[in-house]
């Protein structure tokens, strides 16, 4: 599956980190990325955390279905 190769991931404290596409900041409340090399690199140098990927804000009416 490919959710195996995907991580939610923060830029660890203190750190600026940019996107490896675009050069864009790396999202604040964290973001889905590729286990890429540079992903990779970033996390063994402390860059880039794992974090928990937000829950969606749904209300429990889910529970029906």
């Amino acid at each position: 599956a490919m959710t195996d190769k995907r991580l939610y991931l923060k830029a660890g404290e203190g750190r600026i980190v940019r996107r490896e596409e675009d050069g864009e900041l790396w999202p604040a409340e964290g973001d889905f990325a590729e286990r890429t090399q540079f992903v990779r690199r970033r996390l063994k140098d402390g860059d880039l955390v794992e974090a928990q990927p937000p829950k969606p804000a749904k209300p429990a009416a889910d529970e029906k279905k």
